[in-house]
């Protein structure tokens, strides 16, 4: 494993570590990060390099402190008090702020990677957008989308667009985002279902839709975010949960297409956001399901 700093720009990182899967907790947000790395290594994707962003742990703490209120991370170390401490709906163990902070530092490295190089980059994180600035929501801890955008303004980073494109809305992402940034960070957000929906305001965009017209309203709100003034940094929630609600997987492979077309040139990073194994499916069929967003951005 490389540095995040080395200046490959031909090689799309992707950042992980076992530190991902550190809770005792089973469920797919906390494991299929290590079924995905391993994927990666048994079957490579050409052009693409796994990295370890355990020398970001320290500064992973530094943006939690800022986007999320005291009393919320000091319950997600402690496990006290405990409805706190279990907000993200996982049953506390002392693996969660660990699992947590990696996941973050993941989105922290990715951030710096995709700016610092002026290119794309990439990390194994999930566990993000339904997380607010004072509780954990919907099995996500820290939010790493919020913890990508400080990280980017503290690169210099002033126009920055959140793509949200998990079948479930960001209202959590939005939350922070109200408290801490201006109108100049945008959020575009496509969901299929009306869990934690929030209400834009700007030039944020909201749209929720049926599994049936996916594609057009992917297409529709890519068009009107390339309406807008240029962004200097794009932060994609690359949910495949969208198969769990019913849309097909020629629409995913589509979107992946469209969200890398439209991404071109500018700097910009992806998470993995929501996957599961809900009804016929398993973790082979999620494990695919988000390689096709890494295929597409290498």
């Amino acid at each position: 494993m490389t540095t995040p700093t080395s200046p490959l720009t031909s090689t799309l990182k992707v950042f992980f570590n076992p530190h991902f899967a550190a809770s005792e907790y089973e469920f797919d947000t906390t494991r299929k990060a290590i079924d995905i790395a391993e994927s990666l290594i048994a079957n490579p994707i050409a052009n693409v390099e796994l990295v370890d962003p355990t020398f970001f742990y320290q500064e992973a703490e530094r943006v939690i402190s800022l986007i999320h209120s005291p009393e919320y991370v000091k319950a997600v170390k402690t496990g006290k008090p405990r409805e706190l401490a279990q907000s993200s709906s996982f049953v506390w163990d002392k693996g969660i702020f660990p699992m947590a902070r990696a996941h973050t530092a993941g989105m922290i490295a990715a951030t710096r990677c995709a700016l610092e190089n002026s290119v794309r980059a990439a990390s194994l994180s999930s566990g993000m957008h339904h997380a607010s600035f004072g509780s954990g929501a919907g099995f996500c801890t820290f939010n790493g989308l919020v913890a990508a955008i400080q990280t980017a303004r503290e690169l210099g980073a002033l126009r920055i667009l959140v793509l949200d494109y998990d079948a479930h809305a960001g209202g959590g992402t939005w939350n922070i985002m109200q408290k801490l940034f201006d109108d100049n960070v945008v959020q575009v957000d496509v969901t299929v279902s009306p869990f934690d929906t929030w209400t834009p305001s700007g030039e944020s965009r909201l749209d929720i839709v049926d599994s049936s017209d996916y594609r057009e309203a992917i297409r529709t709100s890519l068009d009107y975010a390339a309406s807008l003034e240029p962004f200097d940094f794009i932060i994609y929630n690359a949910g495949v949960d969208i198969r769990n609600s019913g849309v097909s997987e020629n629409d995913l492979r589509a979107r992946e297409r469209m969200v890398a077309n439209f991404v071109g040139s500018t700097p910009a990073i992806f998470g993995l956001a929501g996957g599961y194994t809900w009804g016929r499916y398993n973790i082979d069929d999620v494990v695919a399901w988000h390689r096709l967003t890494i295929s597409a951005w290498a």
